[in-house]
């Protein structure tokens, strides 16, 4: 039986003191897990270790360390997803399926285009939400990397980013009226892949323009529009089969 994995953010020392009343109540409550117990922690950079419950309490849970390893990232590329804000349980199961894809950095911008649902909402507490997701998601898939996370009040001020490569090689736009598929042989020599989605509405003629005065290759993902939700899962999942990384 797979051994419980938990996010700890600091493995270098020999014990770990969880505070996290979430994770506190899962292994508590959920998994009923008592002292002496065997878990996995990880902190989200490549480092693994094997932990033992030393004492469960209401606001800690204490775990010793031992043979911290370091993993290597199984994918030979780098991979980014810029992705727009969509309905809350939409965006985290789109974040969770990208983590499971082996996703490097994701960085969130708010479309032309929101939607309604999220219109009067502060999505800063959304943030929080999404954070806590992609933890969730490298503890439930076996990730050890948790890939990094940005916001942006717009697609002009992500692509103005000192997070994206000022060249923008390798990063292209999934657009249902592109001509061009996820196929071409240059695109074998990029060692950065970035993907940039739409939201439901699809993306405004604003977002084109900018996108185009940029001069960014459009690719399309299917024969079919899929949802926003969907689209940078196939799209990084397509990308990964033409590199042959399955």
């Amino acid at each position: 039986m797979r051994k419980p994995r938990i996010f700890c953010p600091e493995l270098s020392a020999p014990s770990y003191k969880c505070t996290n009343i979430k994770q506190i109540h899962h292994l508590a409550k959920v998994l009923r897990l008592q002292p002496n117990d065997r878990v996995e922690l990880f902190d989200g950079h490549g480092s693994l270790a094997n932990g033992t419950i030393q004492e469960i309490a209401k606001a800690y849970i204490n775990f010793h360390v031992d043979d911290i390893s370091l993993m290597q990232n199984p994918y030979q590329k780098l991979y980014r997803a810029i992705i727009p804000y969509i309905k809350r349980e939409n965006l985290i199961y789109s974040l969770q399926k990208l983590v499971e894809l082996g996703v490097n950095s994701i960085l969130i911008y708010k479309p032309d285009h929101l939607d309604q649902s999220l219109a009067k909402k502060d999505l800063s507490k959304l943030n929080l939400r999404l954070e806590e997701a992609l933890i969730s998601a490298c503890e439930q898939s076996g990730c050890n990397y948790i890939p990094s996370i940005n916001y942006f009040d717009g697609l002009q001020k992500c692509l103005q980013s000192t997070k994206i490569n000022a060249d923008f090689e390798g990063l292209f736009v999934l657009d249902t009226i592109a001509n061009q598929s996820i196929k071409d042989h240059e695109i074998l020599n990029l060692n950065n892949i970035g993907i940039i989605t739409g939201p439901e509405s699809g993306y405004s003629e604003t977002e084109r323009e900018i996108m185009n005065e940029l001069g960014l290759r459009s690719l399309k993902i299917g024969h079919y529009v899929l949802r926003a939700e969907t689209a940078p899962v196939v799209g990084l999942s397509k990308f990964h089969s033409l590199f042959g990384e399955y």
